[in-house]
């Protein structure tokens, strides 16, 4: 479904020396796993035997009754489905055996790889016998994801999935250890690390293997089991291969290209997303510790940026314009974190609010009430006057309220701080979030230009979150910023009505999160129409109809190839996400066509 994949990785509850018990077990496991959609079966080091059995590996009976083991579950294996089985493998002739795995595929196909992991007083894999299994990079399919058995992260050339199996000894921090090298493997190479350990239930002759599964996607655990178990288990995880190969294009990682070998039929798709994180805000960490480390280091990566640039462009002023909306508030609280970092003080924040005629007190209020906590130098212009001369001038008829009304007021605030920070020495910090910026929510030459874009990769729901750590930082700050983040959102241009906004920007182009989800998976990974569309669906089950979600979809599509004059001019800002439409990072010629994406 939608190209989605869906991987199991078995554990089962082993009992090293009893093959026909492990042989049985094995097969009812990878049924059950089948029959629930799963595709590609990872099965553990030595699954077949147990990894424990010592001496044992060496006695022909043992030998024997493996392969006779993995013949038998590769005849019982479903079809259209492919397993990875850990055994024992003494080739005809040799002495030496081997900690090899059968890739079981197509009712009796069976490959032997050769595992780059083993205990060397038992196993011996330094050997290249023609016409015997031998050591490869990687298994690919013939629909073309491929995967290999490498022994570290660190080895070239990595497969679509990279499956790591080999005993180890459970102590204490050894879950956390493993879940970061699966993370730090997938994220180094862009692509799925599955990690099963075998069964702690095994043997407790001294060091116990951990029972663990660790599923990480391109940086992220996908799934994830307790350190010990002695009970069979299955874990699962719907993969996207196709959003993770558009990754990779993108940021020109290499995946393995020879010493391959070809395998099995076309592996059918997930039946469901059931075992598939599809979130509602996939680029914000679910876990409160970590969110409270990303918008820590996201706070302190826009505050260096910005002292980075203050020292390199010998300016002595930040210059902001204050409208008590969410994203200027971010900005102010930025710029006095950059004051901290440059040993400034708060008064070289020179923090303007500009009333116009659709300015709320309430919002101007929590603008000055909070530059003045920070201790910013304020000032107060109103544009009114300016503005009504304006339409004098060209002839506009102040009545008819269009993109000229609109659009004069955001020019006429530009110029004021940019003629400001001349006076001053300083530099315009604009405001402009990743979310308009998207969608050229903006006015060309008004509000779309500054002179650093502070906040041109942080996404408008990512926002009230940045905050809210803010406020538990700055308890003085708390009341307002929690009000900001209640006030709704509005570029307040048009006449306010009863201290109310004359619009609300979420009214007009619907909600920022479904905006923010087309965002992430149309350029983060990929995805095309009818897959955004379906997967919002999903994720936003309950909350948003598909009608409101395709509505959505043609306003975001139709404004975001429209709108690239508007990013193709902007000024440079700093990263601070993964997803980045900044010139230099998104490259896409303003007269493109959009009619494939529609």
């Amino acid at each position: 479904m939608y190209g989605y994949y869906r991987i199991a990785a078995i554990t089962p509850a082993v009992v090293p020396g009893d093959v026909e018990y492990n042989c049985a077990e094995i097969i009812r496991l990878c049924k059950e796993a089948a029959a629930n959609g799963a595709v590609m079966l990872f099965l553990p080091h030595l699954a077949v035997t147990g990894s424990s059995c010592g001496e044992l590996f060496f006695h022909p009976e043992l030998q024997k009754s493996a392969l006779e083991a993995v013949d038998k579950i590769a005849n019982e294996l479903p079809e259209k489905c492919v397993a990875v089985i850990g055994s024992p493998y003494s080739p005809q002739g040799l002495d030496q055996v081997r900690d090899m795995f059968a890739v079981a595929a197509n009712r009796g196909e069976v490959t032997w790889v050769s595992h780059r992991d083993f205990d060397k007083r038992f196993f011996s894999n330094d050997w290249s016998s023609e016409g015997e299994p031998g050591g490869v990079k990687a298994v690919k399919f013939s629909y073309g994801m491929s995967f290999s058995l490498p022994y570290t992260p660190s080895l070239p050339d990595p497969a679509e999935i990279d499956f790591y199996s080999c005993r180890a000894n459970a102590l204490p921090g050894t879950l956390e250890e493993l879940k970061q090298m699966a993370v730090c493997a997938s994220r180094n190479a862009g692509n799925v690390v599955v990690l099963n350990t075998g069964n702690a239930g095994e043997s407790t002759a001294g060091n116990i293997t951990p029972s663990c599964v660790v599923i990480a996607v391109d940086g992220e655990i996908a799934a994830s089991t307790p350190l010990l178990s002695d009970e069979s288990m299955i874990t699962y995880a719907d993969i996207d291969p196709a959003s993770l190969k558009y990754r990779r294009q993108r940021n020109g990682k290499v995946l393995a290209d020879d010493d391959v070998i070809l395998l099995g039929s076309s592996l059918p798709e997930s039946p469901d997303l059931k075992y598939a994180k599809i979130l509602q805000h996939p680029y914000l960490p679910e876990d409160e510790k970590q969110l409270a480390n990303f918008c820590r280091e996201t706070l302190e990566i826009q505050s260096f940026a910005l002292a980075h640039r203050m020292k390199k462009a010998y300016a002595k002023k930040m210059v902001l314009g204050i409208s008590g909306g969410l994203d200027s508030t971010l900005a102010l609280v930025v710029l006095a974190r950059c004051c901290e970092v440059l040993g400034w003080e708060k008064s070289n924040i020179v923090a303007v609010t500009m009333p116009g005629f659709g300015t709320t007190g309430r919002t101007k209020n929590n603008a000055l009430e909070l530059a003045k906590i920070i201790g910013a130098e304020i000032r107060e212009i109103s544009i009114s006057d300016a503005c009504i001369q304006h339409f004098k001038d060209i002839g506009h008829d102040p009545q008819l309220r269009n993109a000229v009304y609109e659009n004069t007021q955001a020019r006429e605030r530009t110029q004021i701080l940019m003629d400001i920070a001349n006076a001053e020495n300083g530099l315009v910090i604009g405001t402009g979030d990743l979310s308009e910026i998207s969608m050229g929510w903006c006015t060309y030459n008004g509000d779309q230009m500054s002179m650093y874009s502070l906040n041109s990769t942080i996404m408008k729901t990512v926002i009230p979150e940045l905050l809210k750590y803010e406020a538990q930082c700055h308890p003085e700050m708390a009341e307002i910023l929690l009000d900001v983040i209640a006030t709704p959102v509005s570029p307040e241009l048009l006449p306010a009505e009863d201290n109310a906004p004359g619009h609300k920007t979420e009214e007009i182009l619907g909600a920022y999160e479904i905006h923010d989800f087309f965002i992430w998976h149309f350029c983060y990974n990929g995805a095309g129409k009818e897959k955004v569309i379906s997967l919002a669906e999903i994720a936003f089950k309950g909350k948003y109809d598909r009608a409101e979600i395709e509505r959505c979809y043609g306003i975001f599509s139709r404004r975001f190839f429209s709108q690239q004059f508007k990013r193709s001019a902007s000024p440079e800002g700093v990263n601070a996400n993964a997803v980045s439409l900044n010139p230099g990072e998104w490259r896409m010629p303003s007269d493109v066509s959009g009619v494939l994406f529609k």
